[in-house]
């Protein structure tokens, strides 16, 4: 199984002139992605602005390609959220530092 947490930053309910009955909620991922996702109706009525929450990326078949669910699956608990999301964002830092960091080149001219 394959989540990602998330910090909501807004929520869309169907009562906001919808043209669906869908719950968004537009979420700031742990690798500074912003994306905008549908909720799972078990928790649609449940989410707010600031909820840590889990993404299912699990794959979907959509015919002959295979493509990320990414549906706003779990609410996580104060304590949990805080600490995934530490996690996460600390993991995020240390691979930007490998990457924006100089490779060294060795010359071979002597």
């Amino acid at each position: 199984m394959l989540h990602h947490p998330g910090e909501v930053i807004e929520v869309f309910r169907p009562e906001d002139k919808s043209a669906d009955n869908d719950t968004l909620a537009t979420v700031k991922m742990w690798d500074e992605n912003v994306l905008t996702l549908v909720v799972d109706p078990k928790i649609a009525k449940e989410i707010k602005i600031g909820d840590k929450v889990l993404v299912d990326y699990r794959s979907v078949s959509l015919g002959s390609m295979l493509a990320p669910k990414q549906l706003v699956t779990k609410i996580m608990e104060k304590e949990k959220a805080e600490r995934i999301w530490k996690e996460y964002k600390e993991y995020y830092q240390r691979q930007k530092k490998i990457v924006t960091q100089p490779q060294q080149v060795q010359s071979y001219i002597g």
